[in-house]
Parts: C-alpha cells; structure tokens; sequence
C-alpha cells in the first residue's frame, strides 16, 4: 500500500507542476504573449518539494538532484518579486530552501524504505543520458536566474523555453526507459507548452516588427 501513496504523491507534484504551466499558458493566451505569474512560482515549489520525496524514494539520482537545485531556484525568483519583504535576502533564500528541502529527503529515504523500485544503477547509459536531459532541463531556471540577477526582477528569456523543450524530451524518453509513470506523464504533458510558449513569442515578435514597420 506504500508503494501506491508513493505514487500518489508522485502524481499529485505532476499535477502541479502541470498546473503551474497550464495557468501560465492559459494567462499568455489571454494575453497573448508569453507570460510569468506570480502563482506559478508557488506551485513550483510545493511540486518541487514532494516530487523531490518521491525521487528520494525510488532512489533516482537524475530526478533527485534536478529538484534541489529547481527549488533553489524558484525560492529565488519568489525573493525578486518580493524583494520588499526581505533584508537579507541570501541568508533568507537559503534556509528556506534548507527547511524545505532537508525534510523531503529525511521522509523519502525512510518512510517505506523497502520500495518496490530498484535502486538506478549510477554508471549505466540511462542514467547518463537522464543526468544529461536533467542537465538541460534544469539550466533553462539557471538561464532564466541568471537574466533576473542581472536585471534585479524575475524575467523568463527566450532561452528558457528552448531548454525546456530539449530537456523534456529528453527526460520523457528516460523515464520511458526506467518505466517511470510518474515523470513520464509530468514531462509529457509539459512538451506541449513549451512548444505554444515558443509560438507566442514568435507572433509576439512578428507583431512588433509589423507595427515597426508600419
């Protein structure tokens, strides 16, 4: 029965991972542009802190460390949009993602360590080329960090949905080789977005041009 509640959260940090891009989507197409609400960081983190329990659990490294360091990420991007909150904004961040991230791996390892999943073999080619998907997948929150660090507030470059694009694609194929239910359906359904995201920039450029032009 652990096994099942195991997969449950795991389903339930897909869930809101999908729900964040899905308000996010739905926001830019309202808009349409690509757009970045506040919420969407929220939901990150929540999903970022039981999926991390749950990559824990099945002892999946790739999925594991790609979780620590998105919620150190997200926890960032929360501290620029309310940066009026906060004096000092490093110590902060960092306990935050301390007290989040500490606990997640403490239940995860032991609560039902007898898990049904078998340990990933770290040297072996999924592992790597999960670890390589994970890499790209995880850099596009690193770009996106980077260009909010050099302008003081949360922004999401074009970049970022390039990379999340690759990355997903490379990640959905390694949980179909590690047969992964769970992430499986968390990185299918975030390719999709990705790809809409990239369209509406798109127009949005070619409608600026256009009134540019005229």
């Amino acid at each position: 029965m652990i096994e099942y509640a195991w997969f449950g959260i795991g389903f339930i940090a897909q869930a809101l991972f999908s729900a964040r891009f899905l308000s996010q989507w739905l926001l830019s197409e309202k808009a349409k542009r690509s757009l970045m609400p506040v919420h969407f960081w929220y939901f990150s983190i929540c999903a970022a802190v039981l999926l991390l329990a749950y990559a824990v659990h099945r002892r999946d490294p790739v999925i594991s460390i790609g979780q620590l360091l998105g919620l150190a990420i997200y926890l960032r991007n929360l501290q620029f949009i309310h940066s009026h909150h906060f004096s000092n904004k490093m110590i902060y961040w960092f306990w935050s993602w301390l007290l989040l991230s500490f606990p997640a791996i403490y239940i995860g390892y032991w609560l039902g360590p007898n898990s049904a999943a078998q340990p990933l073999i770290l040297h072996n080619f999924w592992t790597t080329f999960g670890f390589v998907g994970q890499s790209l997948f995880t850099s596009r929150f690193l770009v996106q960090w980077w260009a909010s660090e050099r302008i003081g507030q949360s922004i999401t470059p074009k970049l970022f949905w390039y990379l999340s694009l690759v990355g997903s694609i490379m990640l959905l194929t390694y949980a179909i080789a590690v047969k992964d239910p769970v992430i499986i359906l968390g990185q299918a359904f975030g390719v999709f977005i990705y790809c809409r995201n990239l369209v509406l920039i798109r127009n949005t450029v070619i409608s600026q041009k256009s009134t540019t032009t005229i």
